[in-house]
């Protein structure tokens, strides 16, 4: 299958989720138990550039340095652009609009959508690309990953599909304009 039709599935996936997303939220916060929340809060306390750091590791140890500077692309994309859809959506978490209990004392306050944590983590994913083990490792991380971020309550379903789907075409898209920008053949 295409990528595009990947791409529409979570566009259909998103809007789905725009219509359940009190439920949804609910249904997963209604759902805590402590092991469930401490790795979900331990998730919760990755930063992005802790993330990309750890990538770009990997990356050297499988010998992928033609994907550095795309994924030094993609960590600034993936700033960019989530601060500043944040900033224009301006929507709120789900607990102050639901108004219960989060879990966890240091919860970032800014606004909802998309999911930062699921746009850094789904950008990575197609720097994978050339071990479909981890290819399909870090999607397995990115899916679990996005679902903590609804566990805890300071994400819709909707925010975090968004985040993926755009992570994912960040990811693409930087190995695009760095492949396309040099030589073509520089980068699987």
């Amino acid at each position: 299958m295409k990528k595009i039709y990947y791409y529409l599935i979570g566009i259909l996936l998103l809007i789905l989720a725009f219509v359940f997303d009190n439920k949804i939220v609910l249904f997963f916060t209604s759902f805590r138990a402590d092991f469930l929340t401490n790795l979900a809060l331990f998730i919760h306390d990755i930063e992005g550039y802790m993330l990309f750091a750890f990538i770009l590791l990997i990356l050297l140890l499988f010998k992928q340095k033609n994907k550095i500077l795309p994924l030094i692309l993609a960590f600034v994309l993936y700033t960019v652009l989530t601060l500043l859809l944040k900033n224009i959506i301006l929507r709120p978490r789900p607990f102050e609009k639901l108004n219960f209990e989060i879990v966890g004392n240091e919860i970032n306050l800014n606004k909802s959508f998309p999911s930062g944590h699921a746009t850094a983590v789904s950008s990575v994913i197609p720097f994978f690309n050339f071990n479909k083990i981890l290819y399909y490792l870090w999607i397995i991380i990115a899916v679990l990953v996005s679902l903590s971020r609804v566990y805890l309550g300071v994400h819709y379903l909707s925010d975090v599909i968004a985040g993926f789907l755009l992570g994912y075409f960040i990811g693409d898209l930087s190995i695009y304009i760095i492949r396309n920008g040099g030589d073509k053949s520089s980068i699987n």
